[in-house]
């Protein structure tokens, strides 16, 4: 049943479009004109052409005073027929003005239902993220000269018996940061009951070199998705793997910047959020990704 609803849409979506090409576009409409234009060159021709044929069959001259009369002749039939066919034409018109109408209405249906499910998806991603999550785990390896060297291990909660991603980071300073960015979502649009805030770990930077100037974090998949907020299709309730990891993928695209949350609608605020620890060799620590957005940050040994 769907198949054939949907072979029936195509068709009048089709219609539709070649309709409101022709009739609303100035190429569309130079088309028609272009078209009416040879229609009537080629009747006009066929009828000087027959009438020329006719004067040498018998025997006559054709001279310029017959090819126009006969043009001429060809042309108000040519109306004639059009002003004939005038009910004709407005019942043509009337059906394409229905069909724009009814595929008009169609897809407004279609936009909705697309969005309810989009809207119900998101809420519902979101929903799969309820609880905080081990985002990676930090050990100093040196702290020498000025300079902090660190290897960070982060977590892909699809496989969790696959090994880390590491990163090794070599920077200046005493003070490690680790930086932010935290989506508090608009929750009337997509989300219900307990807030749940998404906080992105994504830079490292120190007391001495700046945040806009610090390291990026190996913490995203090829497809730019966290390892953290990843599933296997065993650990996703509610949704469907794939739709899971399409509506992850929006929510990441959405808050990459503030004009593209603020154009998304779902969004109510970004910001950046950083927790801090002075490096000391030997030390590991954890950053953890709560449930109310933001980071915490915990030694170790304490887990």
């Amino acid at each position: 049943m769907n198949d054939k609803l949907g072979a029936v849409k195509a068709i009048l979506y089709a219609i539709s479009d070649a309709a409101a090409f022709l009739f609303t576009t100035s190429l569309g409409i130079a088309i028609l004109v272009a078209a009416l234009v040879a229609l009537a060159s080629a009747r006009l021709w066929s009828a000087v052409s027959d009438r020329r044929l006719a004067f040498k069959a018998a025997g006559e001259d054709f001279r310029l005073a017959s090819a126009f009369g006969a043009a001429l002749r060809e042309l108000a039939s040519l109306f004639g027929r059009a002003a004939a066919a005038l009910p004709t034409i407005g019942g043509v018109a009337l059906a394409l003005v229905l069909v724009l109408g009814i595929a008009d209405s169609s897809r407004k249906v279609d936009a909705y239902v697309a969005g309810q499910k989009r809207v119900a998806e998101l809420s519902t991603t979101l929903r799969n993220l309820e609880r905080r999550y081990k985002a990676l785990e930090l050990r100093v390896d040196d702290v020498k000269d000025g300079r902090i060297s660190a290897t960070l291990s982060f977590f892909d909660y699809k496989d969790l018996k696959a090994a880390p991603t590491t990163q090794t980071i070599d920077i200046a300073g005493k003070e490690l940061f680790i930086d932010a960015i935290v989506c508090n979502f608009d929750y009337s649009s997509i989300a219900s009951g307990s807030a749940i805030n998404l906080a992105i770990p994504y830079r490292v930077f120190s007391d001495e070199v700046p945040e806009a100037e610090g390291i990026e974090l190996s913490l995203f998949d090829t497809s730019g998705l966290p390892l953290m907020y990843r599933r296997s299709s065993d650990n996703v309730y509610g949704i469907s793997s794939e739709a899971y990891e399409a509506r992850l993928a929006e929510l990441m695209s959405d808050i990459r910047t503030d004009e593209s949350a603020r154009k998304a609608g779902i969004v109510r605020s970004l910001y950046g959020d950083a927790v801090h620890r002075v490096a000391k060799k030997g030390e590991s620590f954890t950053v953890w990704v709560e449930q109310s957005g933001g980071l915490t940050i915990k030694d170790l040994v304490a887990f």
